[in-house]
């Protein structure tokens, strides 16, 4: 059923995307065997913030410049992510420490219980690694749309000074924020979604929901992935006007 499923993507891709779409076929299982080697070398015991940040830094790079090529636009929108995700990774981690939300829930015991607890391996670095690669797909989806909205706004009327290049950056940025937002909201919820229902189920109340680890880890998660694409609009906005105006 994977397979077939599989091949309707690769199928839709190239009905809808033609080339591009072939491209983006392939960026998804280089992204998906880059994902698996970073997992990979932690098990091994090497610094996951340092291995999940290179490895976001590799799979922005193939997103953005193997799908769409060199160009204004792409760069702009590469160097925002890599700004992005240097600003949170220092956060990401004192609030992954402060909070110890680190490693498992007390509902995962009854299934981790036969396992040794003794890996070798800082959950709380595991934990600030996965937000890290978690907000991959957000910033950059967010930087590209920017940046390329804001370049075909120039392409129209060359004549815009600096100043009413970033005022319709940010407009732009204004109208996809919204959706973004919402996206993220329902990704939060459907994949908490079973979750949440267990815990009504077992009569929790919403302190214990709000102070259960996995459920602040995920919320946690999906918080930094806003806050990445807020930070990101601006940053791409004030990074495309100055690659223009320097173009």
């Amino acid at each position: 059923m994977i397979n077939i499923l599989l091949i309707v993507l690769l199928i839709l891709m190239l009905y809808v995307g033609g080339n591009r779409g072939i491209k983006l076929f392939i960026s998804l299982i280089i992204n998906f065997l880059i994902l698996m080697l970073v997992f990979y070398f932690i098990a091994l015991g090497i610094n996951s913030i340092i291995l999940s940040l290179l490895g976001s830094i590799l799979i922005s790079t193939i997103i953005l410049y193997f799908v769409n090529g060199k160009n204004i636009k792409t760069e702009s929108a590469f160097y925002s992510v890599i700004i992005v995700l240097i600003l949170l990774a220092i956060s990401i981690f004192i609030i992954t420490e402060k909070t110890r939300i680190a490693g498992f829930g007390y509902e995962s015991y009854e299934e981790i219980n036969m396992f040794s607890y003794d890996v070798g391996i800082d959950f709380s670095k595991i934990t600030t690694a996965l937000i890290l690669i978690g907000l991959i797909g957000s910033t950059t989806d967010s930087a590209i749309a920017v940046s390329s909205a804001l370049y075909e706004v120039y392409q129209n009327n060359k004549n815009l000074s600096s100043k009413e290049l970033i005022k319709s950056g940010l407009n732009i940025g204004k109208d996809i924020l919204g959706t973004t937002a919402n996206t993220l909201l329902f990704a939060f919820l459907g994949s908490f979604m079973t979750l949440i229902i267990w815990f009504i189920t077992c009569k929790y109340n919403v302190f214990d929901i709000l102070n259960n680890k996995t459920f602040q880890e995920e919320y946690i998660q999906s918080i930094f992935s806003l806050i990445g694409c807020i930070l990101i609009i601006p940053i791409t906005v004030l990074t495309t006007t100055l690659k223009i105006k320097k173009q």
